[in-house]
């Protein structure tokens, strides 16, 4: 475990260290009727049973509020996105008993739930168990949800990425009894003197996300993650994986010395060593990575720190295999798999946006009731995208024109109907409930795309793919660093400008425009666009023209901090315009 000589551990590191393989005093707090939140420590050993206290920020300052008014945030753990038709309903259920009436998909392909009380809690995740899901390591400092490419074709590779999302989901997870013994009333478990025989009394040192990605799909963002299997195909057949490790987007503004990162691409392993693979770098992680700063506690500090040579040397002192030479591959592109597509066994897939994730019914469409009919009355069940959207599986062809006719009815758009501009989008909830918020993402971007949608056809450009992405902070769970366009909240209102990243999700975004209020959006990317629509040559994406005309080299890392924007640099104005 590394902690720089001199330094204490942090406070998170301690409330880990004395938390009784994530027990802490939650139990007590839960049998207390007068409690209505929970404390500091126990605040942070909760997100490893898939729970975030949250306060509705802006009921803090209303008039006769007293205080904090406490609900809760419980995420699920869903690898490679999979639902059952009935699973859903369920979780739809709950969402009226025990949340606020919506569902959210997350950038992860799991669900989440908002305002859930504490005196809730229990109820709420009891009922999601027995649905034979969980919330266990939704969140802290263990491997999270494992995210696989979604689309259910019928071939071997995309099979083995679901298959392969299980496995190692199964083969770290968390060890402790303590989930079943507070939320299920289960016994203790004796585990042979050692709860955690892979994490240990401290868990790893921040949160640690996986996936499993195609060659021939990198819908799931692979480059982002901690660590990840690139399957390589031939044939429709998986021969093996590029193993990848020291992605994160995570930031800090004004803290130039933390930063977003691609992961780099260690080298290839044989499917039978691949699980060891992934557990060996998640290993490497827990012993060596940083305990006493959470903001370089992530394991792209540590490659940054070490070298990719020397971390490689690492994973091979612990294995009898070799890591081999990265295997070829095609450039990366998203697919994101909505509208019609035959899965290649006589059945058909549909996938169906769902703006920003929250499935509600919100004035003319409503996402919520016609999810849920179709999960009622067609019985399709579901994978959830990483970009929010849900894929509805295995259906015939009668079944096809009941989903596009129920869609339909509840005023849901297809596929056809969108914009460009707003079918790549997503944005994270932000306020008024996260705690780390400075600004809006979800109640916002709706509107900027609106204006952006403007732009694009008053200049011609509206039928060019791109990906627009907005955070309410620095730490990018929607992903904007990496996107054609991202938005990255500075205060109320205000946001810092990205571009250059694009749709093969491999290449990191240049900070363009520094602290933009959200009306002069338009403005400060006209200078871009209108250049766009002028010099593009064909099918150039605007990321790839981007780093064209600034003659910018693909970056791996991104600073933050007091960096000149890009639009500061270079003369984007059209000549003779």
């Amino acid at each position: 475990m590394s902690t720089p000589a001199g330094s204490e551990p942090s406070k998170v590191e301690l409330a880990k260290s004395k938390g009784n393989a994530l027990r802490g005093t939650i139990a007590q707090t839960l049998a207390d009727p007068a409690a209505d939140s929970f404390a500091d420590d126990d605040k942070q050993l909760l997100k490893f049973h898939g729970i975030y206290q949250q306060d509705d920020r802006e009921k803090r300052h209303a008039e006769g509020a007293t205080g904090k008014s406490y609900s809760m945030m419980i995420r699920l753990t869903i690898p490679g996105g999979a639902l059952s038709a009935a699973q859903y309903l369920a979780l739809d259920a709950i969402a009226d008993r025990y949340a606020n009436g919506t569902l959210r998909l997350t950038t992860r392909q799991s669900i989440q739930y908002h305002g859930v009380l504490k005196d809730n809690l229990k109820a709420t995740i009891a009922e999601i168990n027995r649905t034979l899901l969980s919330t266990l390591a939704a969140c802290g400092d263990v491997q999270r949800n494992v995210m696989a490419s979604p689309a259910p074709f019928a071939d071997e590779a995309h099979r083995a990425v679901q298959a392969m999302s299980r496995a190692l989901a199964r083969e770290l997870a968390p060890a402790t009894g303590a989930y079943h013994e507070i939320w299920l009333d289960g016994e203790r478990l004796e585990l042979g003197g050692e709860e955690e025989p892979f994490y240990g009394r401290q868990y790893l040192p921040r949160k640690f996300k996986t996936g499993v990605a195609l060659d021939i799909d990198n819908s799931i963002d692979i480059y982002t993650y901690d660590c990840g299997l690139i399957a390589v195909t031939r044939e429709g057949r998986v021969i093996g994986y590029n193993l990848v490790a020291g992605g994160g987007l995570g930031m800090t503004h004004n803290k130039p010395d933390t930063i977003a990162r691609m992961a780099s691409v260690l080298g290839f392993v044989e499917p039978a060593h691949a699980v060891e693979a992934v557990r060996t770098v998640a290993a490497v992680f827990r012993d060596h990575g940083e305990r006493s700063d959470r903001r370089h506690a992530r394991l792209k500090y540590l490659i940054e720190s070490w070298g990719v040579q020397k971390f490689i040397d690492e994973i091979h002192a612990r294995v009898s295999w070799r890591l081999q030479t990265p295997a070829t591959t095609p450039a990366p592109r998203q697919l994101d798999h909505l509208g019609l597509h035959e899965q290649g066994d006589g059945k058909w897939f549909y996938g169906v946006f769902v703006a920003n994730g929250r499935i509600t019914d919100a004035g003319p469409v409503r996402y919520r009731s016609a999810l849920r009919a179709i999960a009622r009355k067609i019985g399709a069940d579901i994978r959830l995208t990483p970009m929010q959207s849900v894929l509805f599986i295995d259906l015939d062809a009668g079944q096809v024109r009941r989903v596009l006719d129920i869609l339909a009815e509840h005023g849901v758009k297809t596929v056809e109907e969108l914009s460009h501009a707003r079918r790549w989008s997503m944005a994270c909830p932000a306020l008024p409930t996260c705690g780390l918020a400075l600004t809006d993402a979800e109640r916002q971007l709706p509107s900027v795309i609106d204006e952006l949608e403007e732009e694009f056809k008053e200049l011609g450009i509206q039928d060019v793919p791109l990906t627009i992405r907005m955070t309410g902070c620095p730490n990018g769970c929607a992903r904007p660093y990496n996107a054609d366009i991202g938005f990255v909240g500075r205060k109320p209102g205000v946001y810092h400008v990205f571009v250059g990243g694009g749709l093969g999700g491999d290449r990191l975004a240049d900070l363009f425009a520094a602290d933009v209020a959200v009306g002069s959006i338009p403005d400060v990317l006209r200078p871009l666009l209108t250049r766009f629509r002028a010099d593009r040559t064909a099918d150039e994406s605007l990321s790839d023209f981007y780093r064209r005309i600034t003659g910018r080299t693909e970056r791996r890392t991104l600073l933050t901090g007091k960096e000149s924007p890009t639009s500061a640099l270079v003369e984007l104005t059209v000549s003779g315009k």
